[in-house]
Protein backbone atom coordinates (compact mmCIF):
# COMPACT_ATOMS: atom_id res chain seq x y z
CA UNK A 1 0.00 0.00 0.00
CA UNK A 2 1.32 3.44 -0.92
CA UNK A 3 1.94 5.65 2.09
CA UNK A 4 1.96 9.45 2.45
CA UNK A 5 4.01 11.89 2.86
CA UNK A 6 7.72 12.20 2.15
CA UNK A 7 9.91 14.75 0.41
CA UNK A 8 12.26 12.84 -1.85
CA UNK A 9 11.89 9.85 -4.15
CA UNK A 10 14.10 7.71 -1.93
CA UNK A 11 12.19 8.62 1.23
CA UNK A 12 8.83 7.97 -0.42
CA UNK A 13 9.58 4.56 -1.85
CA UNK A 14 11.88 3.18 0.82
CA UNK A 15 9.06 2.14 3.15
CA UNK A 16 6.74 0.53 0.59
CA UNK A 17 6.13 -3.16 1.15
CA UNK A 18 4.35 -3.72 -2.19
CA UNK A 19 4.43 -2.08 -5.60
CA UNK A 20 1.47 0.06 -6.72
CA UNK A 21 -1.36 -1.74 -8.47
CA UNK A 22 -2.13 1.19 -10.75
CA UNK A 23 0.29 3.66 -12.37
CA UNK A 24 -1.06 6.89 -13.82
CA UNK A 25 0.94 9.50 -15.68
CA UNK A 26 0.22 12.81 -17.36
CA UNK A 27 1.91 13.41 -20.72
CA UNK A 28 3.17 16.98 -21.26
CA UNK A 29 5.73 18.11 -18.71
CA UNK A 30 5.59 14.69 -17.06
CA UNK A 31 6.08 11.61 -19.23
CA UNK A 32 7.20 13.37 -22.41
CA UNK A 33 10.59 14.94 -23.01
CA UNK A 34 11.18 18.67 -23.51
CA UNK A 35 10.05 18.51 -27.14
CA UNK A 36 6.59 17.32 -26.09
CA UNK A 37 6.78 14.79 -28.91
CA UNK A 38 8.53 11.77 -27.44
CA UNK A 39 8.52 9.29 -24.56
CA UNK A 40 12.10 8.41 -23.68
CA UNK A 41 13.23 4.80 -23.92
CA UNK A 42 13.78 4.74 -20.16
CA UNK A 43 10.28 6.00 -19.34
CA UNK A 44 8.72 3.62 -21.87
CA UNK A 45 10.63 0.66 -20.44
CA UNK A 46 9.59 1.51 -16.88
CA UNK A 47 5.93 1.60 -17.85
CA UNK A 48 6.23 -1.70 -19.70
CA UNK A 49 7.83 -3.34 -16.66
CA UNK A 50 5.02 -2.04 -14.44
CA UNK A 51 2.46 -3.47 -16.84
CA UNK A 52 4.31 -6.78 -17.09
CA UNK A 53 4.28 -6.96 -13.28
CA UNK A 54 0.49 -6.71 -13.29
CA UNK A 55 -0.06 -3.00 -12.64
CA UNK A 56 -2.73 -1.14 -14.59
CA UNK A 57 -0.97 1.65 -16.52
CA UNK A 58 -3.13 4.62 -17.47
CA UNK A 59 -2.32 7.78 -19.42
CA UNK A 60 -4.19 10.81 -18.04
CA UNK A 61 -3.88 13.88 -20.21
CA UNK A 62 -5.55 17.10 -21.25
CA UNK A 63 -4.86 16.09 -24.85
CA UNK A 64 -7.65 14.79 -27.11
CA UNK A 65 -7.60 11.28 -28.55
CA UNK A 66 -6.09 12.40 -31.85
CA UNK A 67 -3.04 13.85 -30.09
CA UNK A 68 -1.92 10.69 -28.27
CA UNK A 69 0.81 10.03 -30.84
CA UNK A 70 3.84 9.97 -28.50
CA UNK A 71 2.39 7.25 -26.25
CA UNK A 72 1.05 5.27 -29.21
CA UNK A 73 4.52 5.40 -30.75
CA UNK A 74 5.98 3.78 -27.62
CA UNK A 75 3.48 0.91 -28.01
CA UNK A 76 0.92 1.89 -25.37
CA UNK A 77 -2.33 -0.09 -25.77
CA UNK A 78 -4.10 0.55 -22.46
CA UNK A 79 -6.63 3.10 -21.25
CA UNK A 80 -6.16 6.82 -21.85
CA UNK A 81 -8.08 9.43 -19.87
CA UNK A 82 -8.24 12.31 -22.35
CA UNK A 83 -9.41 15.94 -22.30
CA UNK A 84 -8.89 16.09 -18.53
CA UNK A 85 -11.36 13.28 -17.88
CA UNK A 86 -14.10 14.18 -20.36
CA UNK A 87 -13.19 11.16 -22.52
CA UNK A 88 -11.96 7.72 -21.46
CA UNK A 89 -10.53 5.82 -24.41
CA UNK A 90 -9.53 2.17 -24.87
CA UNK A 91 -6.50 2.39 -27.15
CA UNK A 92 -6.35 -1.31 -28.07
CA UNK A 93 -10.04 -1.49 -28.94
CA UNK A 94 -10.13 1.95 -30.55
CA UNK A 95 -13.28 2.72 -28.57
CA UNK A 96 -14.51 5.51 -26.32
CA UNK A 97 -15.44 3.92 -22.99
CA UNK A 98 -17.13 6.98 -21.59
CA UNK A 99 -17.75 10.61 -22.43
CA UNK A 100 -18.92 13.52 -20.29
CA UNK A 101 -19.73 16.43 -22.60
CA UNK A 102 -21.01 19.86 -21.66
CA UNK A 103 -24.39 20.86 -23.03
CA UNK A 104 -24.68 23.78 -25.40
CA UNK A 105 -26.62 25.72 -22.77
CA UNK A 106 -23.94 25.17 -20.14
CA UNK A 107 -21.27 26.53 -22.46
CA UNK A 108 -23.43 29.44 -23.56
CA UNK A 109 -24.13 30.40 -19.96
CA UNK A 110 -20.47 30.11 -19.00
CA UNK A 111 -19.18 32.17 -21.91
CA UNK A 112 -21.90 34.77 -21.33
CA UNK A 113 -20.93 35.04 -17.67
CA UNK A 114 -17.25 35.38 -18.51
CA UNK A 115 -17.99 37.99 -21.18
CA UNK A 116 -19.73 40.06 -18.52
CA UNK A 117 -16.39 40.14 -16.66
CA UNK A 118 -14.00 40.56 -19.60
CA UNK A 119 -14.17 40.60 -23.38
CA UNK A 120 -10.47 39.92 -23.87
CA UNK A 121 -10.76 36.29 -24.95
CA UNK A 122 -11.57 33.95 -27.81
CA UNK A 123 -12.95 30.42 -27.63
CA UNK A 124 -12.60 27.00 -29.21
CA UNK A 125 -14.15 23.59 -28.58
CA UNK A 126 -13.12 19.97 -28.89
CA UNK A 127 -16.20 17.85 -29.52
CA UNK A 128 -16.66 14.13 -28.97
CA UNK A 129 -15.26 12.96 -32.30
CA UNK A 130 -12.04 10.99 -32.61
CA UNK A 131 -10.40 13.10 -35.32
CA UNK A 132 -9.49 16.68 -36.13
CA UNK A 133 -12.94 17.55 -37.49
CA UNK A 134 -14.08 17.80 -33.87
CA UNK A 135 -12.07 21.03 -33.30
CA UNK A 136 -13.78 24.38 -33.88
CA UNK A 137 -12.57 27.89 -33.01
CA UNK A 138 -13.17 31.58 -33.48
CA UNK A 139 -10.97 33.27 -36.06
CA UNK A 140 -8.92 35.14 -33.45
CA UNK A 141 -8.37 32.10 -31.22
CA UNK A 142 -4.63 31.45 -30.92
CA UNK A 143 -3.81 27.93 -29.76
CA UNK A 144 -0.64 27.95 -27.62
CA UNK A 145 0.82 24.85 -29.29
CA UNK A 146 0.38 26.23 -32.79
CA UNK A 147 -1.89 23.44 -33.99
CA UNK A 148 -3.66 24.51 -37.16
CA UNK A 149 -6.51 22.00 -37.25
CA UNK A 150 -9.43 24.13 -36.03
CA UNK A 151 -12.49 24.75 -38.20
CA UNK A 152 -13.16 28.50 -38.04
CA UNK A 153 -16.69 29.44 -37.01
CA UNK A 154 -18.65 32.14 -35.19
CA UNK A 155 -19.10 32.03 -31.43
CA UNK A 156 -22.77 31.13 -31.82
CA UNK A 157 -21.90 28.24 -34.15
CA UNK A 158 -19.20 26.97 -31.81
CA UNK A 159 -21.53 26.97 -28.81
CA UNK A 160 -24.50 25.45 -30.64
CA UNK A 161 -23.62 21.79 -29.95
CA UNK A 162 -22.27 19.81 -26.95
CA UNK A 163 -18.49 19.57 -26.52
CA UNK A 164 -16.08 17.58 -24.39
CA UNK A 165 -13.85 20.59 -23.76
CA UNK A 166 -14.23 24.35 -24.10
CA UNK A 167 -10.97 26.27 -24.58
CA UNK A 168 -10.74 29.94 -23.60
CA UNK A 169 -7.70 31.92 -24.72
CA UNK A 170 -7.32 35.23 -22.92
CA UNK A 171 -5.11 38.20 -23.72
CA UNK A 172 -3.10 40.06 -21.11
CA UNK A 173 -3.75 37.70 -18.18
CA UNK A 174 -2.05 34.54 -17.03
CA UNK A 175 -4.09 31.35 -16.98
CA UNK A 176 -4.32 31.56 -13.19
CA UNK A 177 -5.64 35.12 -13.31
CA UNK A 178 -8.16 34.30 -16.02
CA UNK A 179 -9.27 31.19 -14.09
CA UNK A 180 -9.99 33.33 -11.03
CA UNK A 181 -12.11 35.67 -13.15
CA UNK A 182 -13.97 32.75 -14.73
CA UNK A 183 -14.64 31.01 -11.42
CA UNK A 184 -16.07 34.18 -9.97
CA UNK A 185 -18.64 34.35 -12.77
CA UNK A 186 -20.03 30.78 -12.56
CA UNK A 187 -18.10 28.58 -10.13
CA UNK A 188 -20.52 25.64 -9.92
CA UNK A 189 -21.62 25.02 -13.49
CA UNK A 190 -18.33 23.82 -14.99
CA UNK A 191 -14.87 22.55 -14.10
CA UNK A 192 -12.15 25.11 -14.88
CA UNK A 193 -8.47 24.27 -15.05
CA UNK A 194 -5.32 24.92 -17.06
CA UNK A 195 -2.18 23.11 -18.19
CA UNK A 196 -0.17 26.08 -19.42
CA UNK A 197 0.10 29.53 -17.87
CA UNK A 198 -0.11 31.67 -20.99
CA UNK A 199 -3.77 32.60 -20.76
CA UNK A 200 -5.42 29.31 -21.79
CA UNK A 201 -8.30 27.82 -19.79
CA UNK A 202 -9.65 24.30 -20.22
CA UNK A 203 -13.32 23.99 -19.27
CA UNK A 204 -15.33 20.79 -18.82
CA UNK A 205 -18.67 19.78 -17.35
CA UNK A 206 -19.06 20.12 -13.59
CA UNK A 207 -17.31 17.34 -11.72
CA UNK A 208 -15.32 16.21 -14.75
CA UNK A 209 -11.58 15.98 -14.13
CA UNK A 210 -8.78 13.45 -14.25
CA UNK A 211 -9.36 12.41 -10.65
CA UNK A 212 -13.03 11.55 -11.07
CA UNK A 213 -12.39 9.58 -14.27
CA UNK A 214 -9.54 7.64 -12.66
CA UNK A 215 -11.58 6.90 -9.55
CA UNK A 216 -14.24 5.30 -11.74
CA UNK A 217 -11.63 3.17 -13.52
CA UNK A 218 -10.02 2.08 -10.26
CA UNK A 219 -13.40 1.10 -8.84
CA UNK A 220 -14.09 -0.99 -11.95
CA UNK A 221 -10.77 -2.75 -11.48
CA UNK A 222 -11.16 -3.20 -7.71
CA UNK A 223 -8.17 -0.99 -6.91
CA UNK A 224 -8.10 1.31 -3.90
CA UNK A 225 -6.77 4.84 -4.30
CA UNK A 226 -4.12 4.00 -1.70
CA UNK A 227 -2.61 1.56 -4.20
CA UNK A 228 -2.28 4.09 -7.01
CA UNK A 229 0.81 6.10 -7.93
CA UNK A 230 0.26 9.17 -10.12
CA UNK A 231 2.54 11.74 -11.76
CA UNK A 232 1.65 15.27 -12.88
CA UNK A 233 2.94 18.80 -13.24
CA UNK A 234 0.13 21.35 -13.74
CA UNK A 235 -3.18 22.40 -12.13
CA UNK A 236 -5.18 20.12 -14.44
CA UNK A 237 -3.48 17.29 -12.49
CA UNK A 238 -4.56 18.49 -9.04
CA UNK A 239 -7.67 16.33 -8.60
CA UNK A 240 -5.76 13.28 -9.81
CA UNK A 241 -2.89 13.86 -7.40
CA UNK A 242 -5.20 14.57 -4.46
CA UNK A 243 -7.02 11.30 -5.16
CA UNK A 244 -4.03 9.00 -5.64
CA UNK A 245 -2.42 7.49 -2.57
CA UNK A 246 1.04 8.01 -4.06
CA UNK A 247 1.12 11.43 -5.72
CA UNK A 248 4.25 12.83 -7.36
CA UNK A 249 4.68 16.33 -8.72
CA UNK A 250 7.43 16.70 -11.27
CA UNK A 251 10.38 18.86 -10.22
CA UNK A 252 9.57 21.15 -13.15
CA UNK A 253 5.92 21.46 -12.11
CA UNK A 254 3.65 24.24 -10.91
CA UNK A 255 4.10 25.27 -7.26
CA UNK A 256 0.46 24.51 -6.42
CA UNK A 257 0.90 20.98 -7.75
CA UNK A 258 4.03 20.38 -5.70
CA UNK A 259 2.21 21.53 -2.57
CA UNK A 260 -0.75 19.24 -3.27
CA UNK A 261 1.34 16.16 -4.04
CA UNK A 262 3.78 16.42 -1.16
CA UNK A 263 6.36 14.37 -3.09
CA UNK A 264 8.67 15.40 -5.90
CA UNK A 265 9.78 13.26 -8.83
CA UNK A 266 12.83 14.36 -10.81
CA UNK A 267 12.48 16.71 -13.79
CA UNK A 268 10.42 15.39 -16.71
CA UNK A 269 13.35 15.78 -19.10
CA UNK A 270 15.47 13.60 -16.79
CA UNK A 271 13.15 10.57 -16.98
CA UNK A 272 11.57 11.50 -13.66
CA UNK A 273 8.69 9.03 -14.02
CA UNK A 274 11.10 6.16 -14.62
CA UNK A 275 13.37 7.17 -11.78
CA UNK A 276 10.49 6.69 -9.36
CA UNK A 277 8.99 3.56 -10.93
CA UNK A 278 12.34 1.79 -11.09
CA UNK A 279 12.30 1.52 -7.31
CA UNK A 280 9.37 -0.92 -7.64
CA UNK A 281 9.66 -2.31 -11.15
Amino acid sequence: MIRPVARSTAEVTAGFTTAPRMVVTDMDGTLLDASGMRVSDRNAAALRRAEDAGAKVVIATGRPIWWLGPVLDMGFTGIAVCMNGAIVYDVAAGEVISGSPMTARTMQDFVGGLAAQTTDFAIAVERLGVDLTACWSEADYDHPWGLGHFTIATRDEILAEPAAKLLVRGWGESSGELAATARASQPDDVSITYSTDDGLLEVAAAGVNKGSALAALAQRWGIDAADVVAFGDMPNDLEMLRWAGGAFAMANGHAEVAAAAGRLAPHHDEDGVAQVLERWF
